[in-house]
C-alpha cells in the first residue's frame, strides 16, 4: 500500500520465469531492490492518452488497440524465453492484470472512451506548444519568405 500503491507490474516481461525485466527498465526495483518490485511502474493518468503512443514504460506497445489486447489477455506470456520458463506468467504481476473478455463492440466503445479523454483546448493552447517546434517554424517561415522577395 501507501505511496507504492500507484506502481503496477503489467506483465510486460518475464525473462527468466522468475519475473525478470530487462536491465534497461526494471521499474520500482531499481529504487528499492525488492524482488517484488521488479517490473512495477507508475500508472500514468489517462488524460490525453490517445496522443501518447507508443505505450508502456518502454514504448513496446504501438497502439491503444494493442494496449487493450495486452490487458485483455492478462499480460504478455514471455515467448522469447527458452526452456520451462517459456510462456510463464510473471509471478510479480499486479492482481489487477488478470485478463478479461472484449465482446462485440466492446473494443470500439472502449477506444472511443479513451479518445474522448483528449483535452483539445489543452493540446491546441499555444501556451503549451513545443517552443522548439515554434522556433523552427518561425525560422523556416523567415528563410523561405526571404528567398521569394525581390532584391
Amino acid at each position: 500500500g501507501g505511496a507504492d500503491a500507484a506502481f503496477h507490474n503489467t506483465a510486460l516481461f518475464n525473462l527468466d520465469g522468475l519475473g525478470a525485466y530487462p536491465a534497461s527498465g526494471q521499474g520500482l526495483f531499481a529504487r528499492t531492490g525488492a524482488s517484488s518490485d521488479m517490473g512495477r511502474f507508475r500508472a500514468p493518468a489517462l488524460r490525453n492518452v490517445a496522443l501518447t503512443a507508443p505505450y508502456m514504460h518502454d514504448g513496446s506497445v504501438a497502439t491503444l488497440r494493442d494496449v487493450l489486447a495486452h490487458y485483455a489477455r492478462g499480460g504478455r506470456a514471455w515467448t522469447r524465453a527458452r526452456g520451462p520458463e517459456r510462456g510463464a506468467r510473471n509471478p510479480h504481476q499486479s492482481e489487477r492484470v488478470r485478463g478479461f473478455a472484449l465482446r462485440g463492440d466492446d473494443t470500439a466503445a472502449l477506444l472511443a472512451f479513451l479518445e474522448a479523454l483528449t483535452d483539445e483546448s489543452f493540446v491546441t493552447d499555444p501556451r503549451f506548444a513545443d517552443p522548439f517546434a515554434q522556433a523552427a517554424a518561425r525560422a523556416a517561415g523567415v528563410s523561405s519568405h526571404s528567398h521569394g522577395e525581390p532584391h
